[in-house]
């Protein structure tokens, strides 16, 4: 009976730590889609600035070009960005899973505990029936 309530302890402790962990992964993957959104509007407003009809003067054109070139350099940094996160999802999956192995793992050790137990409570009663029966 102890080792069940182990075994119970041990799989409610794996059970917060993938919900934990399931959290994280829910937040990077949010992240992602923001930082993906952020670059959509990064490409967009640099497709805006640099399809400029018209004569402009040449102090307008340096600083439209220099306001693309910041926000190319901004959009790259956000696709590093997602590289970084999909690799971080990636191996927070891994981690989840792992958790979910370790869970159902216990919970294998937990129903063969209990049929053992079940197994010595029956052997115990039949025990006892033979007693009473020989007297």
């Amino acid at each position: 009976m102890k080792k069940l309530r182990v075994l119970d302890l041990m799989g409610k402790r794996q059970l917060l730590s993938r919900q934990r962990a399931t959290e994280v992964v829910n937040k990077l993957d949010s992240e992602l889609a923001n930082c993906k959104k952020i670059t959509n509007d990064l490409e967009e407003l640099a497709n805006e600035k640099s399809k400029s009809l018209g004569p402009i003067n040449s102090y307008s054109f340096q600083a439209e070009r220099q306001l693309v070139m910041k926000l190319m350099a901004q959009k790259q940094i956000l696709l590093n960005r997602q590289d970084f996160l999909v690799d971080e999802i990636s191996s927070a999956t891994k981690g989840v899973s792992a958790i979910q192995a370790k869970i159902n793992f216990l919970e294998d050790a937990k129903l063969n505990e209990l049929k053992k137990v079940q197994d010595n409570r029956s052997n115990l009663e039949e025990e006892e029936l033979q007693i009473t029966k020989k007297r």
